[in-house]
């Protein structure tokens, strides 16, 4: 089966937890972009976080970071659009999610800003330390590009349900998180926007996700795939289900789907 774009997420599908890209998953996706496919990182992290992820990838063409708020040319070096979150709506959004007491960050395209320290700014400042990461009052004067969400479902549903008149994309991305962006900005509309722009037929298209927020991809590819760790309700929109991403799932369905070597994967 030939693909000429093959649109892949990141984190918890081609990166674990641990962010350890393996290297079976590396050299199939550049076994791929030898062969002549289009590659596109579409992920839901900011754009200084995502970027050198794609960039170990030999010949990755686009980066779409914060779930497509910032649409990149890797090898143009160049930005082709960019959706930030409404500056008139951040008041209320950030009131919304500090009423609810729940924990956030939120991105700018290089730089993370907090309320207060957590788990969620340690964590960024072990997995990125040279990202520069701003805790106390939120700076309204900035660009922001996704806001981040971890607490209780709860938490969460209440949120989701006072924001339900902003035009805004709230997905989950794991278990007990969500991820605001613009309302243009998920991965849906960033794959519907290469497709145009490359001038790709849907059928040519090949996405491989992981989670509630890559449902929209999938639903403008030709070919679905799942890792294994997706939820259930995941797995079943999709045409094939792979490996977990621990087990090099990505390398995996290339290599199912002829796209790759099979020795990419051993």
């Amino acid at each position: 089966m030939k693909f000429k774009l093959i649109a892949l997420d990141l984190d918890g599908t081609t990166i674990d937890r641990r962010l350890y890209l393996s290297d079976a998953n590396r050299d199939a996706v550049n076994d791929a972009i030898r062969q002549g496919s289009i590659v596109a990182i579409i992920t839901g992290k900011m754009f200084a976080a995502a970027l050198p992820f794609a960039e170990r990838f030999q010949g990755a063409a686009y980066l779409f970071a914060s779930n497509g708020a910032n649409v990149y040319d890797i090898r143009l070096q160049q930005e082709l659009i960019s959706f930030p979150i409404r500056a008139e709506h951040l008041p209320q959004i950030i009131h919304t999610i500090e009423k609810h007491r729940a924990l956030y960050r939120i991105y700018t395209r290089d730089a993370m800003f907090a309320a207060e320290e957590s788990h969620l700014v340690d964590s960024i400042r072990r997995d990125y330390p040279d990202l520069p990461v701003f805790v106390g009052p939120i700076p309204l004067n900035k660009t922001y590009y996704k806001i981040f969400v971890q607490d209780d479902d709860a938490k969460l549903a209440a949120i989701t349900q006072d924001l339900q008149g902003l035009p805004l994309q709230i997905h989950p991305s794991d278990n007990h998180n969500i991820e605001i962006t613009n309302a243009q900005a998920n991965k849906g509309e960033a794959l519907r926007f290469l497709k145009q722009h490359l001038q790709i037929a849907t059928e040519n298209v090949l996405a491989i996700g992981n989670h509630d927020n890559d449902m929209p991809m999938f639903a403008e590819a030709g070919y679905a795939v799942a890792v294994a760790n997706a939820p259930a309700y995941v797995q079943k929109r999709v045409h094939m289900v792979t490996r977990p991403c621990e087990e090099n799932g990505v390398a995996f369905a290339l290599a199912q789907l002829g796209i790759c070597r099979m020795d990419s994967i051993i």
